[in-house]
């Protein structure tokens, strides 16, 4: 794991990644306070980015085994 965001008035880590995973990120703060429909934190549209690539993904190989 790797700290990727650090509180400055705290020094406390509040975001943690994983280098060698398609997608995970673990946070100590709440970016859903501040997302809306209009306006999503960019957080959220990096994850629904990734889910649906990793979606394309699995569908190409069932795709390929047929």
């Amino acid at each position: 794991m790797k700290a990727v965001g650090v509180n400055p008035d705290t020094g406390l880590v509040e975001v943690v990644e994983v280098e060698d995973h398609p997608w995970f990120v673990g946070t100590q703060y709440h970016p859903e306070y501040r997302s809306t429909v209009e306006s999503p934190q960019p957080l959220f549209v990096a994850f629904v980015k990734a889910a649906l690539k990793q979606q394309q993904s699995v569908e190409s190989k069932k795709e390929a085994a047929k």
